[in-house]
């Protein structure tokens, strides 16, 4: 499988940054092939123009966006690695969405969700939490559950025809011990094992 790998964290040295590695090996060793796109490591531009919001003819699309759209043209599956921060992802990665899922190449008129674009293509999201499980409950600390802080995302994947799976969350990594690294990084090569 084609699987277009993109990364939102700052720190090379983060427990994400050896948790996208770990992946991004695995998946190889599963013989398939993957682009990263490290958006902090290409300095994306997260800010969007009024371009974003029409319908954009191929001489207004700027290289950065034109190699992100030809990325996914390219893929069959996409991962959306981040932590969560402030209960949503990261401002990079929600520049991405703004810039690159553009009318004309991810919908247009009439052409949303089961008609959407970019329909046939999978996604999933890798997501880090600093908070422990229990406080994504209904009657936990952020009074809603894990899927609740996705939806939007899960929505937006969907409204342009892409179907997303269910997500792998890892709570509690800040300051984690190696035996709950360890326990994580074999969750992640056995959840990345479904993808077909």
């Amino acid at each position: 499988m084609k699987i277009l790998y993109v990364y939102a964290h700052p720190n090379s040295h983060a427990f994400n940054s050896l948790l996208k590695d770990e992946g991004c090996a695995q998946l190889i060793n599963l013989n398939h092939e993957v682009i990263l796109s490290d958006l902090y490591e290409l300095n994306f531009n997260a800010i969007p123009n009024a371009n974003n919001y029409k319908f954009t003819t191929s001489d207004e699309i700027t290289e950065d966006i034109q190699q992100e759209i030809e990325r996914i043209n390219w893929a069959e599956h996409l991962i959306f690695h981040f932590p969560l921060w402030w209960f949503s992802m990261p401002a990079m990665l929600k520049g991405w969405f703004d810039r690159v899922l553009i009318k004309g190449f991810a919908y247009d008129n009439n052409r949303i969700f089961q008609t959407g674009l970019l329909k046939g293509k999978t996604a999933s999201l890798v997501v880090t939490t600093k908070s422990n499980e229990s406080a994504y409950q209904s009657d936990g600390m952020h009074g809603a559950t894990i899927e609740s802080f996705l939806y939007p995302i899960h929505h937006t994947l969907s409204f342009v025809g892409i179907s997303p799976i269910a997500p792998f969350v890892s709570y509690g990594v800040f300051n984690i011990e190696q035996r709950r690294v360890d326990e994580i990084i074999s969750q992640y090569k056995t959840y990345l094992r479904q993808l077909k």
